[in-house]
């Protein structure tokens, strides 16, 4: 089996450290609030779009190619938890309050804890995961995947 190129998983990882740094930055500035901007909708849809597909078409393959290793699906159910944990982290800041009387920084720490939890969850796919995905996915899955991703991050 040849090895498979995970180029546009790296592309697609560093568009979005890239995406939600800019957007905290954005919150840092007076005034500012990412949520009213067309950034956080794309962004968010872009990695919402990213977890699905790699929830729908990499890790199914990739956790029956692993049965037989219990640390490799011990870190596939770790990264699902992470998908999951930024998900809340990302629902807590599109219902942060926007009003005068919100608590100072709110939004701020929720958009560093973002900018955080997102840049390890990426560092940890690509040092951990992306390793198995080229060991055990076949080519033909791997273009399912990219096909997916593909699918789902086209507006219709």
């Amino acid at each position: 089996m040849g090895e498979l190129d995970v180029t546009a998983m790296y592309g697609m990882h560093e568009a979005l450290r890239w995406e939600v740094t800019r957007l905290a930055r954005l919150t840092v500035q007076v005034g500012h609030d990412p949520r009213r901007v067309l950034r956080w909708r794309l962004f968010k849809q872009s990695l919402r779009c990213h977890f699905a597909a790699e929830d729908e078409a990499l890790w199914p393959p990739l956790r029956r190619a692993m049965a037989h290793r219990p640390e490799a699906l011990t870190l596939l159910e770790a990264v699902e938890a992470e998908h999951a944990a930024l998900d809340e982290l990302i629902d807590a800041i599109d219902e942060a309050p926007t009003h005068a009387d919100a608590r100072p920084g709110g939004l701020g720490d929720l958009t560093d804890s973002l900018v955080t939890g997102l840049t390890g969850h990426l560092r940890h796919e690509e040092a951990a995961v992306l390793p198995l995905i080229r060991q055990a996915l076949t080519p033909p899955q791997w273009a399912y995947f990219t096909h997916l991703h593909i699918r789902r991050s086209t507006p219709p």
